[in-house]
């Protein structure tokens, strides 16, 4: 950005926030010229004086509001090109930013004013406006083509019939005398000679008398090859009918409709090309016969700049309609995830504020701690969705197909969303298909987890009254065979159906598909107000047609089929997986009542890599309860000298993102001294492959921040068998 032109215009009443625009702009462009107006009327007159690069636009303002302002802008061929930015306090005002938006304006800011947001809007006007400017100096550029080869044709037309004048009173010349004709000629000859277009000349019937080298050039014949030939030859067609409208109108009124005129057509060259010229055809006539002299002109070149001009107008008009689209689209979701991120940010930061208060009940602690919990877990989704989404738009979304039970799968989605379900005075319930033995299938248990836990979420957050519903049925292919190998000819042919069904407000007819697009739901005009990213379709259906199969609704919001709410549903390939040896339930409660923590847990040596303050002292409150002795350690290179010089360590928890020597490096260089030490890896990233990775390196397992103090105690109950 050159910062030595860049205009800024600033419209506002209030003296002080002119003062702080201008500040902000300055740092961030010190060479940049900004202008102040503290009314509409001064704005208007500056903007036409100056012509600023960008203008920072006031909502609320006496005489005439910014909307009015912004009208006039762009309602002025000199200035609509300047992108405008409102600064408004009125963030939340749905009714303003659509009035804005009606008047014109390209974005928002909000008050008070953010810089590096101040900052970035200037950078995207000033391209949008240099993206105008370009764009109407093209389409300046292609009309002054087009105006000049033009008035070159006019002046050749003009030549022409100047010429056809001067052969009109030569032919009166040749009538007084035979010189005077054979001189005339002569000049004739030489002007066509030296002429870039075709001047051809032919007798009564068509036939090719005079012929330049304008001609042979356009034509590809020479003037022996041509003459005597018929006009025919260069312009089958359209020749012939000419010459029959000439006819006609000769019989009826002597004066052929042709003539003097300029018309277009096509012509033929010698090497069986057709191409569009420009004829002008003159009339003369000797004593003894009438001719004819046509000029023709190649205009391929003018029909393709035609073309050209067209094409880069539905080109220009389908790239608006699509940057207008797609800004309209990220601003509504950039405006939705500054709220759904500030929102729960707010009620994290307030209440936090509100536990340094003195003399707090032990209750009143107890629900602002619930609070920032919520808070932070809506949080928390948010961020997991906006992650999830740019992992697929980058395609670093990766399958993890092992074996799954997906009835386990079911009813643990089903226990966990029981209580907020009945909370609202709803019936939940839900439907496997197959029987436990039938049940596994090779997949990406945690995509299809995510899937249906998006959908139930929905189900429960559109949904007031009435009852809830998912669940899958096996869908036969219409491929099935029946062979003696039936059952897996069956499993190998169909498709889990899986499904949620609710009778909530229903999805209308026309966003039945938009509604699995990015962005989308953020900009769907409704009078209530829900929560979330409006991510959770979109990365749904990535995920299912990552797996093989396909996502759609069933809804009919107005009741017409008798029916109310809305059925999601989805496919995947039921791909069975070879039983494993399953534990009886019993058992399996045995075994966990042997695993809980008793007051007489052995104590534990653990060491705690980890380069993050607060992320440490979480860690050693959660596990203080198995410790005899805690080491901290911020590097891996710390963790590897630890580990070497205390094997009695049990336990390392060992974070993948560390300084000098990364947390996988550190598990290998561990592992070629102590096979046995337990190492649990850790990692705020949660990208795919982490936990591939983590146990190639040596660890035992993997945990992905942030977790929880009853994850963690399960994962180390786990794997030293308290």
């Amino acid at each position: 950005m050159d910062n030595k032109k860049l205009k800024i215009l600033a419209i506002d009443d209030n003296r002080d926030n002119l003062i702080i625009i201008k500040a902000l702009v300055n740092e961030a462009f010190p060479e940049a010229l900004v202008f102040l107006a503290i009314d509409g009327i001064k704005g208007l007159e500056l903007a036409i004086a100056e012509n600023p690069d960008v203008i920072l636009l006031d909502i609320v303002m006496p005489v005439m509001d910014g909307f009015e302002v912004c009208q006039m802008l762009k309602a002025d061929k000199k200035l609509n090109d300047i992108p405008v930015v409102f600064v408004t306090a009125l963030k939340g005002d749905r009714e303003s930013r659509i009035r804005a938006l009606e008047s014109g304006a390209e974005a928002f800011l909000a008050k008070p004013i953010d810089p590096s947001e101040l900052t970035a809007q200037i950078r995207a006007m000033v391209k949008i406006k240099a993206a105008n400017t370009a764009k109407n100096d093209e389409k300046e550029r292609l009309a002054a083509l087009v105006a000049e080869r033009t008035r070159e044709l006019k002046e050749t037309h003009f030549a022409t019939l100047n010429l056809l004048e001067d052969l009109r009173r030569e032919n009166y010349i040749r009538e007084k005398s035979e010189e005077a004709l054979r001189q005339s000629e002569e000049r004739f000859r030489a002007v066509t000679q030296s002429a870039n277009d075709a001047i051809i000349t032919t007798d009564s019937n068509g036939i090719i008398l005079g012929w330049n080298r304008g001609a042979q050039i356009i034509f590809g014949y020479t003037e022996e090859e041509i003459t005597g030939k018929n006009l025919e030859i260069i312009m089958p067609q359209p020749y012939a009918k000419l010459y029959n409208e000439y006819d006609q109108s000769n019989v009826k009124d002597n004066i052929p409709h042709i003539i003097g005129k300029t018309i277009e057509l096509y012509g033929l060259r010698k090497d069986g090309n057709k191409f569009p010229v420009e004829l002008s055809l003159a009339e003369w006539e000797t004593a003894s016969e009438k001719y004819f002299t046509g000029i023709i002109r190649d205009i391929t070149e003018r029909k393709q700049a035609e073309l050209l001009i067209q094409k880069r107008s539905e080109e220009l008009l389908i790239a608006k309609d699509h940057a207008e689209q797609s800004d309209r689209l990220k601003s509504a979701f950039l405006a939705n995830m500054s709220h759904e991120i500030r929102t729960p940010m707010n009620g994290i930061l307030g209440f936090s504020a509100l536990l340094k208060e003195p003399n707090l009940t032990g209750e009143e602690q107890q629900q602002y701690i619930s609070v920032i919990e919520k808070a932070g877990t809506r949080m928390l989704n948010i961020i997991n969705d906006i992650i999830d989404i740019s992992k697929i738009e980058a395609g670093l979304m990766e399958l993890d197909i092992r074996e799954s039970n997906i009835n386990e799968q079911i009813e643990y989605i089903y226990m966990f969303f029981k209580p907020e379900v009945e909370a609202k005075g709803m019936k939940f319930s839900y439907k496997n298909a197959l029987p436990a033995k039938e049940a596994t299938i090779r997949t990406d248990r945690e995509k299809l987890f995510a899937i249906l836990t998006n959908l139930v979420k929905n189900a429960i957050k559109y949904s007031e009254k009435g009852n809830i519903e998912f669940g899958y049925d096996i869908v036969e292919t219409r491929h099935a065979v029946e062979t003696r190998h039936a059952v897996e000819t069956r499993h190998a042919l169909s498709l889990l159906q899986f499904y949620v069904k609710d009778t909530g407000i229903g999805v209308p007819k026309d966003r039945q598909e938009a509604i699995f697009d990015r962005f989308v739901q953020a900009d769907i005009g409704d009078t209530r107000a829900y929560q979330g990213a409006g991510l959770g379709l979109s990365i749904s259906k990535a995920y299912v047609e990552m797996l093989g199969g396909k996502i759609w609704v069933e809804s009919d919001p107005e009741g017409k089929s008798g029916s109310e709410g809305s059925i999601f549903r989805f496919t995947i390939p039921y791909n069975v997986e070879i039983k494993p040896i399953l534990i009886p339930p019993q058992m399996y409660s045995q075994i966990k009542e042997v695993t809980q923590v008793d007051s007489g847990v052995p104590k534990l040596k653990i060491l705690i890599a980890e380069d993050d303050v607060i992320s440490e002292k979480l860690i050693a409150l959660a596990v203080k309860m198995f410790c005899k002795e805690i080491i901290r350690v911020r590097t891996g290179v710390e963790a590897v000298e630890v580990c070497r010089s205390n094997p009695d360590i049990d336990l390392v928890l060992m974070d993948i993102k560390m300084p000098v020597l990364d947390g996988l490096k550190a598990a290998k260089q561990i592992r070629e001294f102590n096979k046995n030490v337990v190492i649990i890896a850790q990692t705020a990233n949660a990208l795919a492959g982490d936990r591939a990775n983590s146990i190639a390196a040596g660890c035992n397992d993997y945990l992905t921040k942030p977790f929880g103090r009853n994850a963690l105690v399960a994962i180390i109950e786990k794997h030293l068998r308290l």
